[in-house]
């Protein structure tokens, strides 16, 4: 009979729109906390926001990054989890300068080309990888949505030999004849006097050598994009590559196996419906 009685009381209550715990909030008891005024849920809950946006799953950015060893261009593909997290996918690919490189040319050659004097390769770094994006601060229809990401995969370093053109000398010091050479520290013949300046950047790729690693990147970005289905954010952090091995870049210099760079990236893209 009790049973019977409750289930009446709750089909009333969703007939005429009385909830039990209004019911028990007017009776003196203890009520549901309420939602904190200003926070995403009372937004989404007041439905102040355009609630398309939590439809627009899929996204696709590519842009460009500077780092304080070069620059490089980056490719994004990203879904989002809920409304505040989103995993993705990435593709780096950007260049990678020793901080010892001075770069120069020979004073005693017209129209030489620059070159830099010990470097033993010329070295890109790919990376492929997969993290997540949070929501800090929802910017919902305008402002600034700031989030964090971190995201981590695998590295691998590209290592293109360096070519020298180099003047061969007689006796008597004239040049007799001009070869291009791979640079080789030992090589007395090597010497700021006598190398004349860089080869074709094209010369050395078949003798181009791998060095695979790890990678793990932290950073903030800012989404200020006012079009819904438009990206456009500001990216900054830090990113740290690992690697088997001394990745040889400096002859007479230390050579790491691991690299740490800050950067900054712009990124543009789209977004779109699931």
């Amino acid at each position: 009979m009790r049973i019977g009685l409750i289930s009446v009381f709750l089909v009333l209550s969703l007939m005429f729109g009385v909830s039990p715990f209004s019911l028990a909030q007017q009776n003196g008891e203890t009520a549901l906390p309420s939602v904190p005024k200003g926070s995403v849920a009372d937004k989404i809950k007041d439905r102040s926001f355009d609630d398309t946006q939590v439809l627009l799953k899929q996204e696709f950015t590519g842009g460009a990054m500077l780092h304080t060893r070069g620059w490089g261009l980056l490719l994004r593909r990203a879904k989002n989890k809920t409304f505040l997290r989103k995993r993705l996918f990435e593709v780096e690919a950007v260049s990678m300068e020793h901080p010892k490189e001075i770069r120069t040319i020979n004073q005693n050659v017209e129209n030489g080309n620059g070159y830099v004097y010990g470097e033993l390769a010329q070295v890109a770094v790919t990376r492929f990888g997969y993290g997540r994006h949070n929501v800090l601060y929802a910017k919902f229809d305008k402002g600034v949505e700031i989030r964090y990401l971190y995201v981590g995969g695998f590295s691998m370093a590209w290592a293109k030999p360096i070519f020298l053109d180099v003047a061969i000398r007689n006796s008597v010091g004239q040049v007799e004849a001009v070869t291009t050479e791979r640079y080789d520290p030992e090589n007395p013949n090597h010497s700021q006097d006598n190398i004349l300046g860089r080869s074709s950047p094209f010369r050395g790729i078949d003798k181009m050598q791998f060095y695979p690693g790890i990678y793990g990147k932290f950073g903030f970005s800012f989404e200020y994009g006012k079009k819904q289905k438009a990206v456009r954010s500001l990216e900054a952090g830090v990113i740290v590559d690992y690697y088997i091995q001394d990745v040889p870049m400096m002859a007479r210099i230390k050579n790491d196996p691991y690299y740490l760079t800050f950067y900054l990236a712009v990124n543009f893209g789209v977004k779109w419906y699931r």
